[in-house]
C-alpha cells in the first residue's frame, strides 16, 4: 500500500513538472482554491476569495482530483478578459481514492466507472492487485496517472455487491480515504488498555462522586465524553463540566495517538460512526458510562445571577455519574412531564437549576451579539437493513440548549486561562467575514430592500433578528452563512466572530476530536509541572491545528455526501409525487429547492423555460415576467433521481 502511495505522489508531481516544463515559467497570479472536476477532460477552480469559478483546460489539470485544494496560476486574456487557470500543485488531497462500479472497456480492459462523475470519465485498472471482482461490484482504485478525463491506477479493494447493507456508506468512506478498521498494532494497544479505574489512578484527584452528575446525549450515543452538574451558590451558580480524561489513556507519541492524529476526528454517517479512537477506549474506559468511576478533566465555573462567568478553574477529577440521560427525557423533565420526573426524581432538582442557568447564559450570549443562523437540520431514519425510510426535521429541544450553553462556557473559560498564560495551545478560531464576501452579502440585501452595512457580530445578530419570521428569513440566513469565514484551528487565539467571543477553544470532546485531546495534554502537563514545562508543546500544537483543520473539512464533506445519498435513496420512492418547496439557492444551472424536511434537489434551468436568465449579483433567475429568488415558495414534482442527485420540475406554472 505504501509503495502505491509513493508511486501516486511521484506520478502526480510528475504531471505538474511536465506542465511547467511544457509552458516555461507561467505568467499570472497564483491563486488558492478548490479544484472542481467535471469528468469531461476540463475543470474549474473555485477561488478562496469567493470570486467566480475559473476555467481549467485539459492541459492545466495538474493531476488534481475533484475536491482537492490546489494552488494554480491564473492568466487573463488581454483581449477577451477571460481567465484561465493551470494547477501548480495539490496542497490538500480530498479525493484520495476513486470508488465506483467494476466493468470492462470495449476493448476488454478492466475499468472502474466512478460514482462521482466529476472525478473522471473512466478509471483504467493497470494493476488488479490480485483481486477478482465480478462486473457490477463496488470497488476502490488508487489513481497514479491521468490523461484528460481518464485516470489510470491500481485496484486496491473490492467492497462487494452494491445492494448489500453498508456497501453504500463504505463507498463514500473510501472515496475520502476513511477506514472503519484500525491497524493491528492499534487494536492490540487498545485491547491492552484498562477496563476499570484503579485505586492508584484515583489518588490525587478531586473527588466529585458525591455530586449529582449526569450525562446528556442522543439515545444511540456510545462515546459519552461530557457530564454536567449545577449547584446554587449564593445568588449565583457553580457549574461543573466534567470531560473524559482521554489523555490519561492515549499516551503522547504512542501508536493510538499517531492513528488519532492521522484521523483527526470521528466521522458520523447515517447509522454508523468511523471513530477517531478504537471502541475499547471510545465506548469503554474513556466513556463516562453510568454508575462507574471515571477519570476527568473538570472545569468548575462560578457564575453570577446575570449569567456572567466570574471565575473558573480546571482540575483532575474523579466522577461517578448518577444517570445516563438523553435529550428526550431531559426535555420531558424540564417541560414538567410527571412520569419522567417521578422516574428520575433524584436528578430533577439539579436539572431544574441547570435549566435556569442555561437560560441566563443563552440570554447573555444573545445580548453580546452571538449570531444565530436559524437553519433546520435533517434527521435520517433507517430501517434494520440500513435503507432510508424517512427524513424528518431534527427537533432542537431545551435539553440541547442546556448542554450547548454549558459546553460553550467551558470552552471559553479554558481558552481564556491559557491565552492569558501565553501558553502553546490549539484555539478554535472564527475570523470576521472576508471583505469581498461581506460586500456581496450587502449587495444582495440591498436588492431585497434591506439596509445593512456589515460590521460587528452584534450587527449581524441584529440583522438576523430583524428578518426573523419574515419570508426572507431563510434566504438571508443561507446567504449570510455563506458570507462567513470557515472556522478553523489555530495556535493564535484570534477569537470567534460567530459566537462574539474573545476567547474560544474546543476542550469538551477529546474522544472524537484531536485538538481537544491535544489541549488536554497541555492542561494535564500544566497541572502537574507548571507553565514552564508546557513550552515544549509549541511545535506540536502547530501540527495539531493544521492537521485537525484539514481532517475536519474532509469529514464534513464525507458526512454531507452520505446524508445526500440517503436522502436520494428515500426520494427514489417518491418519483412523480408533488411537494411544497422553497428556493434555497439560485445558480446558472437552475434553482436548488428544499423540501420542509431539508431534502434538496435541482430544477434545471431548461425546465424553467427557454427565456430563463440568471443574474449572479442579485442571486435571481428571471423567467419572462417572473423573478425567482432565494426563499421563494414553489410547488415541485420529483422528476428523477440519478447518481444520487434529485431532480425536480415545477408542478405548476
Amino acid at each position: 500500500m505504501k509503495k502505491d502511495k509513493d508511486r501516486k505522489k511521484k506520478r502526480r508531481a510528475g504531471d505538474a513538472r511536465k506542465e511547467k516544463k511544457r509552458k516555461g515559467k507561467p505568467e499570472g497570479k497564483l491563486v488558492s482554491g478548490v479544484y472542481r472536476g467535471t469528468g469531461k477532460g476540463f475543470a474549474f477552480l473555485t477561488p478562496d476569495d469567493g470570486g467566480e469559478d475559473i476555467f481549467i483546460p485539459p492541459k492545466g489539470l495538474g493531476g488534481a482530483l475533484n475536491g482537492d485544494r490546489v494552488t494554480a496560476y491564473v492568466r487573463t486574456d488581454k483581449e477577451t478578459g477571460k481567465r484561465e487557470a493551470s494547477v501548480k500543485e495539490v496542497t490538500q488531497q480530498t479525493t484520495v481514492y476513486v470508488v465506483g462500479t467494476y466493468a470492462e472497456t470495449r476493448d476488454g480492459r478492466p475499468a472502474i466507472v466512478p460514482d462521482d462523475g466529476k472525478v473522471c470519465r473512466i478509471f483504467i485498472v493497470e494493476d488488479m492487485g490480485g483481486l477478482k471482482p465480478k462486473p457490477g461490484y463496488k470497488v476502490v482504485g488508487q489513481p497514479l496517472e491521468r490523461d484528460g478525463d481518464t485516470l489510470f491506477g491500481t485496484l486496491i479493494e473490492v467492497l462487494g455487491e452494491p445492494n448489500v447493507m453498508g456497501v453504500d456508506i463504505l463507498s463514500i468512506a473510501r472515496a475520502y480515504g476513511l477506514s472503519e478498521e484500525f491497524p493491528p498494532e492499534v487494536e492490540a494497544a487498545a485491547r491492552d488498555s484498562a477496563f476499570e479505574v484503579s485505586e492508584e489512578e484515583k489518588a490525587g484527584r478531586e473527588d466529585f462522586r458525591g455530586d449529582t452528575v449526569v450525562t446528556i446525549d442522543g439515545l444511540d450515543a456510545k462515546d459519552l465524553d461530557d457530564a454536567i452538574c449545577v449547584k446554587r451558590k449564593g445568588k449565583g451558580y457553580e457549574l461543573y463540566v466534567h470531560i473524559a480524561d482521554v489523555s490519561h489513556y492515549v499516551r503522547e507519541g504512542g501508536v493510538i495517538d499517531k492513528e488519532a492524529f492521522k484521523r483527526g476526528t470521528s466521522v458520523y454517517f447515517p447509522g454508523c460512526v468511523f471513530p477517531m479512537l478504537p471502541r475499547e477506549l471510545s465506548n469503554g474506559i474513556c466513556s463516562l458510562n453510568p454508575q462507574v468511576d471515571r477519570l476527568t478533566l473538570s472545569c468548575i465555573m462560578d457564575i453570577d445571577g446575570r449569567g456572567k462567568i466570574t471565575s473558573a478553574r480546571v482540575t483532575k477529577g474523579l466522577i461517578k455519574t448518577k444517570r445516563r440521560m438523553n435529550y428526550d427525557n431531559v426535555a420531558a423533565i424540564l417541560e414538567g412531564d410527571e412520569a419522567e420526573r417521578a422516574e428520575n426524581a433524584d436528578v430533577c432538582e439539579m436539572l431544574d437549576t441547570a435549566k435556569e442557568l442555561a437560560v441566563l447564559l443563552n440570554e447573555r450570549r444573545t445580548a453580546r451579539g452571538s449570531i444565530e443562523f436559524d437553519l433546520p437540520e435533517a434527521k435520517i431514519i433507517l430501517d434494520d437493513k440500513g435503507v432510508c425510510t424517512d427524513v424528518q426535521l431534527y427537533e432542537h429541544k431545551i435539553s440541547h440548549m442546556v448542554v450547548e450553553e454549558f459546553m460553550l462556557a467551558a470552552n471559553e473559560s479554558i481558552a481564556a486561562m491559557f491565552d492569558k498564560m501565553k501558553a502553546p495551545f490549539v484555539y478554535r478560531v472564527h475570523e470576521a467575514p472576508p471583505p469581498e464576501k461581506e460586500l456581496a452579502f450587502i449587495d444582495y440585501l440591498e436588492a431585497l430592500g434591506i439596509n445593512f452595512s456589515g460590521g460587528t457580530p452584534a450587527d449581524y445578530a441584529a440583522l438576523m433578528e430583524s428578518v426573523k419570521g419574515t419570508p426572507n428569513e431563510r434566504a438571508v440566513s443561507r446567504i449570510g452563512l455563506r458570507s462567513m469565514s470557515k472556522a478553523k484551528y489555530m495556535t493564535k487565539d484570534a477569537g470567534h466572530f460567530g459566537l462574539a467571543l474573545r476567547y474560544y477553544c474546543h476542550f469538551t470532546s477529546p474522544i472524537r476530536r484531536y485538538p481537544d485531546l491535544q489541549i488536554h495534554r497541555i492542561i494535564s502537563a500544566y497541572l502537574a509541572k507548571g507553565g514552564a514545562y508546557i513550552k515544549r508543546y509549541a511545535k506540536i500544537v502547530t501540527e495539531a491545528a493544521s492537521q485537525s483543520s484539514v481532517r475536519e473539512q474532509i469529514a464534513l464533506a464525507a458526512e454531507r455526501r452520505a446524508d445526500d445519498m440517503k436522502k436520494a435513496e428515500y426520494m427514489k420512492t417518491k418519483v412523480g409525487e408533488e411537494f411544497d418547496a422553497t428556493v434555497s439557492s439560485v445558480t446558472e444551472w437552475g434553482l436548488f429547492v428544499e423540501l420542509p424536511n431539508c431534502i434538496e434537489g435541482l430544477i434545471r434551468k431548461e425546465a424553467l423555460g427557454e427565456d430563463a436568465e440568471y443574474n449572479e449579483k442579485l442571486h435571481v433567475m428571471k423567467v419572462g415576467d417572473a423573478v425567482w429568488t432565494i426563499g421563494a415558495s414553489v410547488r415541485v414534482k420529483c422528476d428523477s433521481v440519478e447518481n444520487g442527485k434529485i431532480n425536480f420540475v415545477p408542478a405548476e406554472k
